[in-house]
């Protein structure tokens, strides 16, 4: 998993460490042993890219959207 503990969004910095405890517990539980290839961050919307080919949607407070 990706270690971040900072998130630039609109000039200031906030913690991500709520966003974060809620995507991996989600991952860990629906998607064990995935690895991710990328995380990007496009407005208010994670996207969170797998080795496997599955593309994971969380909204801004890290809870599950969508897999693509």
């Amino acid at each position: 998993m990706v270690n971040w503990s900072l998130i630039n969004s609109d000039g200031r910095k906030a913690s991500s460490a709520k966003i974060r405890k809620n995507i991996v517990s989600f991952m860990t539980r629906y998607y064990p042993c995935s690895v991710v290839e990328s995380i990007e961050k496009k407005y208010n919307a994670y996207k969170i890219h797998l080795m496997s080919g599955f593309c994971l949607t969380f909204d801004e407070d890290g809870r599950y959207i969508k897999t693509n």
